[in-house]
């Protein structure tokens, strides 16, 4: 058996009109019209996938005419990703299996989805053997719709039942105001810091949680938002007032937020009270007061203190120079002995008194220099010298020194590097670097300076080959009065001022002074003084 091309009414014996009775009287004429009268798509296919009957519903449901239909390869209704899926599901009707409400979605004629209900049927001829397929489709695409509507309104009022509890637990006051500045949602949050109840808040203007001498500036600043709609925060850093029930105002905080919606701009507004905090910042502030009023009393004093210590150790170094000149140019009478009246042990004590002298007279003149430094009264005077002119200046001054202890000093400088500083305050830096890496290197050890050029400076340095400083006391070591510890092992000479006075004197040259050592190793002390 065949199917049918295409579904028609039966018509009457050839060349004659039927009766009403005649025709009605047909069965086939009646399963046309349940066919043709049903809302479902009822169609026929080949076992080759060619579709051979189409009904109304089908044109309806698809969008095809009868005549565009049949013949048509059945996938012509299929999405390529569901071809397989198909095939799979025709593979198994024609093996005369049944698929009843199969939910499923196919192509319409303009190419959007519609989601349809499957029964799919074999037919079979008189034999029993299948010869096509009978496909009877329901339009779901509605009720999917509606489905997809009522699932998002599902989702929409959970949103919100959740929106609406964590308002209500937030911790803060938060309003939602519309763009007439009418309260549409306060939180409990909101009741309990204004005093209000919720019927009270609920439709109320905004400007009743406002004191009235804001109001007017409140309305204007409230309009600007909503036409800006941007978020912002209000009232931090500055005095901002907000107005209970009760009348009592109170500062706030405030974080504004638009919601831009089809009726009008929604404002959220999370209000925080901030009395406690003002009030901490305001005994902060007092504390803080009171600490620099003490500190600067403290300091006042404390610069009284210094500036009389100056003073006192810059008399008392005076009175004890005044004498000490005497002392060492008497020594050095004696010392000359012209008329060899001096026995070999009166020599000796002699040299004693002159060499003492002097060192007690580099101790009190590095006291003056503090005192001077500290009260602003000593100046460098640049002005141009020979840098190499300076070492052999400092290295004469102290070979002795160095040659009693056999060490190996050298120094290392371009001849024609020329400098801007201060000749004697830069004799004395080198001076007293050369003088302390002698005094702490062993006999037989090394000591150098050198002055290399850099860009713009002289980049100098005093490195030897010395007992080298702890670590723990390199943070120390330009301190006003310390003196290296035990690492040093036992040379404690001096007022510990020799360092301080150094790195002030580099500072007056624009400078730094540095220092890298390695106990066991040595030490090197580093600075910068400008090109000419």
């Amino acid at each position: 058996m065949t199917p049918e091309p295409m579904l028609r009414p039966p018509e009457g014996r050839r060349g004659t009109r039927p009766t009403t009775a005649e025709t009605w009287s047909d069965p086939g004429r009646w399963l046309t019209a349940i066919v043709e009268s049903s809302d479902s798509a009822v169609i026929a296919e080949s076992l080759d996938g060619i579709i051979m009957t189409w009904n109304a519903a089908a044109s309806r449901i698809f969008g095809y005419t009868a005549d565009e239909a049949i013949g048509m390869p059945i996938f012509r209704l299929a999405y390529p990703e569901e071809e397989e899926s198909i095939q799979i599901v025709l593979d198994a009707v024609r093996r005369g299996e049944r698929i009843d409400n199969l939910q499923t979605s196919r192509r319409h004629k303009d190419g959007h989805r519609i989601f349809v209900s499957l029964n799919l049927f074999p037919i079979k001829d008189e034999a029993g053997a299948v010869v096509g397929i009978a496909k009877v489709a329901t339009d779901l695409t509605n009720r999917k719709n509606a489905e997809e509507i009522e699932a998002r309104i599902r989702i929409e009022l959970l949103a919100e039942r959740k929106y609406r509890d964590l308002l209500h637990h937030a911790p803060d006051a938060i309003l939602e105001v519309d763009d007439r500045g009418r309260i549409l949602i306060a939180n409990r949050a909101a009741e309990k810091l204004f005093g209000y109840e919720h019927d009270e808040l609920f439709g109320a203007s905004i400007e009743m949680l406002v004191p009235e001498a804001n109001r007017p500036d409140h309305a204007n600043h409230r309009a600007a938002f909503v036409k800006a709609g941007k978020a912002r925060p209000m009232g931090y850093g500055r005095d901002l007032n907000a107005k209970r029930k009760d009348g009592s105002e109170f500062p706030v905080e405030i974080s504004l937020s638009p919601i831009v919606m089809e009726t009008g701009v929604l404002v959220v507004a999370a209000i925080r009270d901030v009395t406690e905090r003002r009030r901490s910042e305001l005994q902060l502030r007092l504390l803080q007061e009171d600490y620099l009023g003490e500190l600067s009393a403290r300091q006042q004093e404390a610069e009284r203190l210094n500036r009389l210590k100056s003073e006192f150790l810059a008399s008392v170094s005076h009175e004890l120079r005044t004498p000490l000149h005497t002392i060492i140019g008497f020594a050095d009478l004696l010392h000359e002995d012209t008329d060899h009246t001096l026995t070999g042990r009166q020599g000796r004590f002699v040299e004693n008194i002159r060499r003492d002298s002097e060192h007690l007279l580099a101790l009190i003149n590095d006291v003056l220099d503090l005192s001077h430094i500290e009260a602003g009264g000593l100046a460098v005077h640049p002005r141009e010298l020979s840098l190499s002119a300076v070492f052999t200046e400092v290295m004469d001054a102290l070979r002795t020194t160095w040659e009693e202890k056999a060490l190996n000093v050298t120094a290392s400088c371009d001849p024609d590097l020329q400098l801007l500083a201060d000749p004697t305050r830069l004799r004395q830096i080198l001076t007293n670097l050369l003088s302390n890496a002698i005094k702490f290197t062993g006999r037989g050890g090394s000591v150098q300076m050198r002055g290399t050029k850099e860009v713009g400076f002289a980049l100098i340095a005093v490195e030897d080959s010395g007992i080298g400083i702890a670590p723990e006391e390199l943070s120390n070591i330009f301190s006003k009065f310390y003196q290296v510890g035990v690492t040093t092992g036992g040379v404690r000479e001096g007022t510990g001022l020799g360092l301080a006075i150094c790195k002030e004197l580099v500072e007056m040259h624009a400078g730094t002074l540095s220092v890298a050592s390695q106990p066991g190793v040595g030490s090197t002390f580093s600075f910068a003084i400008p090109l000419l």
